[in-house]
């Protein structure tokens, strides 16, 4: 079944999402920035870049948004999606490797694991940071060049099989221990 959604209505979701992705990367600057990193905390944004935004924001862009772009104003290769999937991939790639050193750090205590681990949620976050100011900047203005997208899913099917709510609520619940306003 293909489904058709209001394709401003995409843009205006994903974007909220990055708002949210952005405030949690100031939640992680906090933590490694302190020489004391509570690795509970570190653990539980780690599981949140995976879950939100891998399993539910990239799910997002890669199942609605870019399928249309990519059949209705521009080939795959070469333009602005292949790009940003390939980011994606680089994103996803950071994640499990600072899983793997979290795992290295909490394991066999070991305080080498603990700065490499610091050091790629770092390229992390910049590399975040980048990705999403092309996305708001240059992809989704472009994206309203189309009125609809189809899909075979929904925005509110994927946010309710990834838990969407409630990793907003949680980011808000660590902001504040933090300090962030």
């Amino acid at each position: 079944m293909v489904i058709r959604v209001n394709t401003a209505y995409v843009i205006d979701n994903l974007i909220k999402d990055h708002d949210v992705i952005l405030e949690s990367l100031k939640v992680l600057y906090k933590i490694v920035n302190n020489d004391n990193s509570d690795a509970r905390d570190l653990e539980f944004l780690i599981r949140f870049f995976d879950a939100f935004i891998d399993k539910c924001h990239h799910a997002k862009e890669e199942y609605i948004l870019f399928p249309s772009l990519n059949l209705r104003l521009f080939p795959f290769e070469g333009s602005p999606v292949y790009v940003m999937v390939t980011e994606h991939g680089i994103a996803r790639y950071l994640i499990r490797i600072s899983e793997e050193l979290l795992r290295m750090w909490i394991d066999n205590k070991d305080e080498g694991a603990r700065q490499a681990l610091i050091d790629h949620l770092k390229l992390l976050a910049d590399h975040l940071t980048q990705h999403i100011k092309k996305e708001n900047d240059v992809l989704f203005p472009g994206s309203l060049a189309l009125d609809t997208l189809e899909s075979s899913r929904t925005i509110e099917d994927i946010e309710n099989e990834t838990g969407h709510e409630k990793w907003v609520m949680e980011i808000n619940e660590l902001k504040k221990k933090y300090g962030i306003t």
